[in-house]
């Protein structure tokens, strides 16, 4: 673990981080969740649902409208999210919040 701190840039992003050697220089994907070098942690599944169900009413929205283009992209995040935290295995809705 202490040789990938030290050899590795880790630039933050919204739900992980990309992992890149020095010579490649600073992550400038802004497709981050399609990036082979991108990895997320568990501490990143509340972003990760947040993030689903806006992905979510996205495509709805789409589907909508007829914009048949829009509802494969934004699927495809909505699959990759899931994928991402299934391999954590984290649940993809927010669990529920007990109150007195």
């Amino acid at each position: 673990m202490e040789w990938l701190k030290t050899n590795f840039y880790k630039t933050e992003l919204e739900l992980g981080r990309c992992m890149r050697l020095p010579q490649e220089g600073p992550c400038e994907c802004d497709l981050y969740l399609n990036c082979a070098k991108f990895i997320t942690t568990p501490q990143y599944a509340p972003r990760l649902r947040e993030r689903l169900c806006v992905e979510q009413q996205l495509v709805i929205d789409a589907e909508t409208r007829g914009w048949d283009r829009e509802v494969e992209r934004h699927q495809r995040t909505v699959d990759r999210i899931r994928g991402l935290l299934d391999d954590r295995g984290e649940p993809q809705l927010s669990p529920p919040v007990d109150h007195p």
